[in-house]
């Protein structure tokens, strides 16, 4: 029998939408309150883009570096979710879009490997992190920062964000009202 409160939840997860990201850039904005998972994030967003921008002859290390990072970084959270007793039907939800995008990475390394897939497959596979990772980040990792802190320090996280032009914390993004001032 399934637990209703999962499925809603997974539910929520599957119909979330992501915003196309120009440039993922490391900012306050990104911080979460949690030392070691903000560092995980920093080091993500550094691969990222070097497999974004990566040509046909640095494509194949890229890849590497980025499947090798997203297992490690995967790994810590599954730990910190065990360690602390995070909710299972959080902790599955959150395991869920690890999997999801790991299979992608895996897949998209495999092709390029033997000559299947090129570069623009590559970079389509940059792109989709790109938009994937502040979502991912603001509804998942940002709970399970709050459940860490709550649980080794009896209460959430001050996060100081210096220099955030504007309200969204997505990069590259901008707030309703920004993008309404500018229109008028």
């Amino acid at each position: 029998m399934s637990n209703p409160q999962s499925s809603n939840h997974h539910a929520h997860h599957a119909q979330r939408t992501t915003m196309r990201i120009e440039r993922l850039e490391w900012n306050d904005g990104l911080l979460l309150g949690h030392g070691p998972m903000d560092d995980e994030h920093r080091e993500f967003v550094h691969i990222v883009m070097a497999l974004r921008n990566s040509t046909a002859e640095t494509a194949l290390a890229a890849l590497a570096a980025v499947e090798a990072h997203l297992i490690s970084h995967f790994d810590l959270e599954h730990e910190w979710m065990e360690k602390t007793a995070f909710p299972d039907v959080y902790s599955k939800c959150h395991r869920d879009q690890h999997d999801e995008v790991l299979a992608s990475v895996f897949q998209v390394h495999q092709l390029a490997a033997i000559g299947q897939i090129g570069l623009g497959a590559v970079h389509r596979l940059a792109q989709s992190l790109m938009d994937w990772f502040p979502g991912h980040a603001d509804y998942m990792d940002s709970s399970l920062s709050a459940w860490i802190n709550g649980k080794t320090h009896g209460g959430q996280a001050v996060v100081l964000r210096r220099n955030l032009v504007h309200e969204s914390r997505i990069p590259g993004g901008e707030s309703k009202n920004l993008v309404e001032a500018k229109a008028a």
